[in-house]
């Protein structure tokens, strides 16, 4: 074998915070699905493999956003992060909660459902009620980390700010026209506009950070173990949703609740494209800016673009946040609180505007 090629036991030693990451996702997935109550709406030889596998989705999507988050935190630095993607992120979990809730919750949003969908329930579960609403919470705290640490001049576009304030603007004429005429304009009608609001936002929130990436010609400051448990995550939702389909014999289990199903599927997508950023198209780059690192901070040379003389209060210097290794090991902690908490339930300023 060459010596230059890295071995099984190399590999496992470099990687061994990941792959038991997984085994604890694996075994915790297994053992909600299997602890839980089934589906009794679906027959009795796969409602235990549908219900896993939304476990497993809920697990590696939920943990997905605290690679980033703790990576922030670590580096006191949000560089390389697009304020895009973040404050779009946000808004789609705010939404997609209030879907799920509604969904799952709401009895007459559920008889609603039915008669819109020749009496088949929704496809909606607790652990989708919970992972909107716990995603929605750690965007908030990340977009919070926007505000607090250095960015350089990194800000959220003038584009993405209008874009915001317009799609707020039409959800509360859509809330207010539910509210004084609800025989005309149902509640489902709300919640499937914030539904496709939620699809909308995913298909172009990852796209900031796409263009950063190739501007920046670097993936620092992205965490990829956020991308990696994020294609997990979108791989099991689809997966679960699939598998309903085909078991009821039923496509409404995709129709009925198309942003699950789409935010899974993008999500997938622009995952790969992430991976082939890091993993190949800027590999020598961020390695480069990694070696390079130590220097430039003992000369304090800025890698983003100059920041303005005149200067706000709050940090503006621009160094390439390098510090990407600990990441793995809170990624693994947070496994382990996820642990001491999901276990007992079986059984129970300044403007960022440029």
């Amino acid at each position: 074998m060459d010596s230059n090629t890295p071995s099984k036991s190399s590999f496992m030693a470099v990687h061994k915070v990941e792959l038991g990451t997984a085994a604890i996702i694996a075994v915790l997935g297994i053992g909600l699905g299997l602890a839980l109550p089934e589906d009794q709406s679906m027959p009795h030889r796969f409602n235990r493999i549908i219900t896993i596998s939304g476990w497993l989705y809920f697990l590696t999507w939920s943990l997905s956003f605290y690679p980033q988050f703790l990576l922030n935190w670590r580096t006191k630095s949000v560089v390389g992060l697009s304020f895009d993607y973040v404050s779009l992120n946000m808004m789609g979990f705010i939404g997609y909660s209030i879907f799920n809730i509604a969904f799952y919750f709401d009895p007459s949003v559920q008889e609603q459902y039915r008669q819109k969908h020749n009496g088949h329930s929704n496809a909606v579960h607790l652990n989708d009620v919970f992972f909107a609403v716990h995603a929605a919470i750690l965007a908030g705290f990340t977009l919070i980390q926007c505000f607090i640490y250095e960015r350089g001049n990194q800000r959220i576009s003038r584009l993405c700010a209008s874009a915001i304030a317009v799609t707020v603007s039409l959800s509360c004429v859509s809330f207010l026209l539910v509210v004084f005429d609800s025989r005309k304009f149902p509640f489902l009608t709300f919640l499937y506009w914030l539904s496709w609001v939620k699809m909308g936002v995913t298909f172009f929130k990852y796209m900031p950070q796409v263009w950063l990436n190739y501007k920046r010609q670097s993936t620092l400051g992205w965490n990829i173990n956020q991308v990696l448990l994020d294609f997990s995550g979108g791989f099991f939702s689809v997966t679960q949703l699939c598998m309903e389909a085909f078991v009821k014999e039923d496509l409404s289990a995709i129709t009925g609740d198309p942003v699950k199903f789409g935010l899974g599927l993008v999500s997938v997508i622009f995952d790969i494209m992430f991976m082939i950023q890091h993993y190949s198209l800027y590999r020598e780059n961020n390695a480069k800016l990694i070696e390079e690192a130590p220097k430039a901070r003992k000369q304090k040379v800025e890698y983003s673009q100059p920041t303005p003389k005149k200067r706000l209060r709050g940090k503006r210097g621009s160094s390439v946040p390098m510090d990407v290794t600990n990441t793995n090991f809170f990624t693994f902690a947070c496994v382990a609180a996820a642990i001491r908490f999901l276990v007992p339930c079986t059984t129970c300023g300044h403007s960022l505007i440029k």
